[in-house]
């Protein structure tokens, strides 16, 4: 059995204290063994030796007697080559001199490190396909080229329909597409693209030779991470392309991150019900006198305790809800449903919790069609937002509960006569944790999850959920479930 011969990567740097640091820091971040050399009959040397087996050699351009000979050999033999130079003039030369120089770094206090960036990124381009959707064959073999001495691994579609027929089982990191290709333009494919490959799995690139100004304003609001025209320099397409990939990366990792975190949130929460619900269930025994007569300090205390468990089990539950949402673990289950019979059976709880400070829940609802929604999760929207307009409404104030349809629309609108929200504030209102300057009117507890939930289920049933307020003018929350969208 023939074994695949070793690889290395050459280092000819004058200075053999800094080839020793790139040595150590590139054999112990790559676990690529490096060969040495501080000259350039050195470098020539094992450059012709080792060719077969060298992915990369680094070249310092100040190395003693270094001629155009070692560029030479790098590119007769197809050696990709990191340049190391004094200012980026020289190295813009030496890259058309030599098209096996792949990218250059200036030397500075911090030469090693950016070195080693480099090697790891290119190393981690040997596991990253790029996608290249063009109609000729001339670009996609010259972009194939470009991306592969790149170490990237270059596939190609010459048209929409092909990139769309390989991304229905693959999937590309990074994608490069014409503007003007056979079967449709290329700001079509892109916003196709997009519909199931978000930015934090996937950067697209748009490319285009066309005089026309607005292409590139095109591309990227049809969901493009960049743009680049032709004709472009090799180094430029290089730098697009890592850096869409290093944003492509740093998205992931931070969905990663959310997850993860999404996800303790959750167990955390779950491990936390059981005992508030007992703390909740004691207080209750107490405050009621089951397990033997209280004095009256000692009944306030257990109610005291009972209202506090009863706020924390509604955090712990919002929390579970955020975290079951935001995980994409959101579970609706639609069927035919009437909203009015939903909203006539949460008013009525709702009403217990009104009453309280004696505020007014007037409803006007008109006869509506059957719309297709999950009772329980729309019944969770309704509670959130009636629970919402009682917390921040005054005293013996009266909110408005309204369905009516309008067009193609069931509007359900919910208005209350509180503070309002400042302008400054809407943006912010549907982000989780977070609340504005209003307080809630009675010392209820808030704590910015309800609206966010409200909107992760509105989405859930193609709904959107428009806000009008102002300062001292009360706020209306208006649901609109589409007809066409909702009964799917």
């Amino acid at each position: 059995m023939q074994t695949e011969p070793k690889k290395y990567i050459l280092i000819a740097v004058s200075e053999s204290k800094a080839a020793a640091q790139l040595k150590e820091g590139i054999e112990s971040t790559c676990g690529i063994p490096c060969l040495v050399a501080t000259t350039s009959s050195e470098a020539f040397s094992m450059a012709s030796r080792y060719s077969d087996q060298l992915p990369l050699a680094i070249l310092d351009t100040s190395l003693t007697g270094i001629s155009e000979n070692l560029f030479y050999v790098t590119a007769e033999h197809s050696i990709p080559t990191l340049l190391l130079t004094d200012n980026y003039t020289e190295a813009c030369a030496s890259c058309t001199l030599s098209p096996t120089i792949i990218d250059a770094v200036l030397k500075s206090s911090d030469l090693v490190a950016n070195v080693i960036e480099v090697v790891q990124r290119l190393h981690q381009n040997r596991n990253t396909e790029v996608l290249i959707v063009d109609s000729s064959a001339s670009v996609r073999h010259y972009l194939s080229y470009v991306v592969s001495n790149y170490m990237l691994n270059p596939r190609t579609a010459p048209s929409g329909k092909d990139a769309l027929a390989l991304l229905e089982h693959e999937k590309f990191p990074l994608i490069l597409i014409d503007a003007h290709l056979s079967d449709m333009p290329g700001v079509e494919l892109t916003r196709l693209i997009r519909k199931k490959h978000p930015p934090e799995l996937t950067s697209i690139i748009g490319i285009s030779g066309n005089s026309d100004l607005h292409i590139s304003a095109m591309f990227l609001k049809s969901g493009a991470s960049d743009f680049l025209n032709k004709p472009f320099k090799r180094e430029e397409l290089y730098c697009r392309m890592i850096q869409n990939l290093k944003m492509t990366e740093l998205l992931y990792y931070l969905e990663q991150l959310n997850a993860l975190k999404n996800k303790m949130l959750g167990m955390a929460a779950h491990d936390l019900v059981t005992p508030i619900t007992g703390v909740q269930g004691l207080s209750s025994i107490l405050k009621e006198g089951y397990a033997g007569e209280l004095t009256k300090q000692q009944k306030e205390i257990a109610q005291a305790i009972f209202s506090a468990s009863n706020d924390m089990l509604t955090l712990v539950t919002d929390i579970l809800d955020v975290s079951t949402i935001e995980s994409g673990l959101l579970s609706i289950k639609k069927e035919p449903i009437q909203l009015n019979d939903i909203v006539a059976r949460r008013l009525a709880f709702a009403g217990l919790t009104a009453a309280r400070k004696s505020i007014a829940l007037h409803h006007n609802l008109e006869p509506l069609v059957e719309i297709h929604g999950d009772p329980k999760r729309i019944g969770q929207l309704l509670d959130n937002l009636l629970s919402n307009a009682i917390k921040f409404s005054d005293r013996e104030t009266t909110i408005h509960i309204s369905t009516k349809k309008i067009e193609n629309n069931i509007l359900l609108i919910i208005k209350d006569e509180g503070p309002g929200i400042a302008e400054e504030e809407l943006e912010q209102l549907f982000t989780p944790f977070t609340k504005g300057a209003a307080s809630p009117t009675g010392d209820e507890p808030s704590h910015g999850l309800g609206l966010h939930i409200v909107k992760r289920i509105a989405s859930a049933h193609n709904c959107s959920v428009d806000v009008a307020s102002s300062l001292g003018n009360g706020t209306q929350f208006t649901v609109s479930f589409p007809l066409e969208a909702a009964s799917s």
